[in-house]
């Protein structure tokens, strides 16, 4: 068996120092939705030809938040608005998008449904903007299902990770693989040693179709904890890592990258939950 050298390459970000430069503007765009109040947006992509694709949430008519996913032109001109109101008429936040490389565009996050609480709420649009799919996820206990990143792999599989509720376990991880078609292949929850919250903030996918994802998970008397997983393009679980820092307190990763050999994964800790006052670099090694 090959075994490859992994780096997890940690970085504890309190304080950077920022260098002014000078930047010239090439458009700035904004958007107020149809209720002229509170729209926020969470998350950016661009495409191969320099489309901007931006989403969030945004107060509708009678509908409380909806998502608004934007296409914008590479002169900032906009393509089209989407908006989604879920099940509920209720809250539907997006905080993720992602484009492949047909121009499809894809979006998840968390919608209210009908008895269900937060599910999560995963869109595929056309590049023209019309709707090819929605899909829901609603986790065991009925209960709060809330989606945080999105990946596409080179076959157009879409994958969508973020916490839900377990059946006596508090929030699990939920990872969900999604044929081009929209069907579910797989979906995997991963419960940590604290039997507490295990929140997945970050996806990626690597060329041959095995997906990481990474955020924060109760450990046992460890407070949170960094929890890194890797699946086999079938669901399997390859391996678990975990990462408890120096001072046995909240540790949680937030991205998560691979490098151009797909051999080096880097995380990024939330600033201010490290209890440090001083920037730290953790390098750690797994050979799999």
């Amino acid at each position: 068996m090959i075994k490859r050298l992994v780096l997890l390459v940690v970085m504890l970000l309190v304080s950077i120092p920022v260098f002014a430069q000078t930047v010239d503007t090439a458009w700035v765009r904004r958007y107020n939705g149809p209720a002229d109040t509170t729209d926020e947006a969470y998350a950016v992509a661009v495409d191969g030809s320099g489309n901007v694709y931006v989403t969030g949430k945004s107060w509708g008519s009678g509908t409380d938040y909806d998502y608004a996913t934007i296409k914008y032109k590479p002169d900032g001109d906009t393509v089209w608005v989407r908006r989604y109101n879920g099940l509920a008429d209720s809250t539907d936040e997006a905080y993720a998008v992602a484009v492949d490389s047909s121009g499809n565009v894809y979006v998840t996050g968390y919608s209210e449904g009908t008895g269900t609480n937060y599910d999560y709420a995963t869109i595929k649009y056309y590049p023209n903007g019309d709707t090819a799919w929605v899909r829901r996820y609603d986790g065991p206990l009925n209960n709060v299902d809330e989606a945080m990143d999105i990946a596409i792999d080179d076959s157009n599989n879409v994958y969508v990770t973020g916490y839900s509720v377990g059946s006596g376990t508090g929030y699990d991880y939920a990872t969900i693989k999604y044929k081009p078609n929209g069907d579910t292949a797989w979906a995997r929850r991963y419960n940590g040693p604290g039997n507490s919250v295990d929140a997945a903030h970050a996806i990626i996918v690597d060329d041959s179709g095995n997906v990481y994802v990474t955020g924060e998970s109760f450990g046992s008397g460890t407070d949170y904890d960094y929890a890194t997983i890797k699946y086999k393009p079938d669901g399997d679980t390859a391996w678990v890592r975990r990462y408890n820092g120096p001072d046995n307190v909240g540790d949680v990763a937030s991205a998560i990258v691979l490098d151009s050999s797909e051999s080096t994964i880097q995380m990024e800790i939330l600033p201010g939950c490290e209890d440090t006052t001083d920037p730290l670099t953790v390098t750690i090694e797994l050979r799999i």
